[in-house]
């Protein structure tokens, strides 16, 4: 998904499906990375997203609700008003970080997260810094920080499938 050519439906469909464990993959509902244009018709628990356009590397993300309305009302510039743990999966990882999961917490929780390292590359859970300082155009807000839990080095796969497995998680 990193060349310059639109993918189809079911290349972004498949893209979407690597983020997650197959448990929660299989019936998740896919969007496209407009968050709302829907790709496949699922359970509303999980929610996966295909690599963005142009990004250089594989990066899809399944999340369940909070954590999608996170990201929604972060995209916006607003402070997200969620009012549980959000959740998500990033199996394929992203630029510089390993495959990971991430948590992002209501309003006025940040000191739970007080002590946490900010070093993405020990393979050690870190507070990940704000997306407005790593991803351009992206609104500033007063979000809280979110936790991210690797569970794979850079350049590592947290593959469980079997091996000799066709899923594309070796591309």
């Amino acid at each position: 998904m990193a060349d310059s050519s639109e993918p189809t439906r079911e290349e972004k469909i498949a893209d979407a499906l690597r983020a997650a464990p197959a448990f929660i993959a299989d019936s998740a509902t896919v969007v496209d990375w407009d968050m709302t244009t829907v790709l496949r018709e699922g359970s509303p628990d999980w929610i996966c997203m295909p690599t963005p356009p142009g990004h250089p590397q594989s990066a899809p993300m399944c999340g369940d609700p909070a954590m999608m309305q996170w990201f929604m009302e972060l995209e916006q510039g607003k402070t997200p008003t969620i009012d549980r743990t959000g959740i998500s999966y990033m199996l394929m990882g992203d630029v510089g970080v390993g495959p990971h999961v991430m948590f992002v917490f209501p309003q006025g929780t940040d000191r739970i997260l007080k002590g946490l390292a900010h070093d993405t590359t020990s393979g050690l859970p870190y507070v990940g810094p704000p997306l407005p300082d790593r991803v351009p155009g992206w609104p500033k807000s007063r979000a809280e920080p979110l936790l991210v839990v690797p569970i794979a080095l850079p350049g590592d796969t947290a593959c469980g499938c079997p091996s000799g497995c066709c899923c594309g998680c070796n591309d």
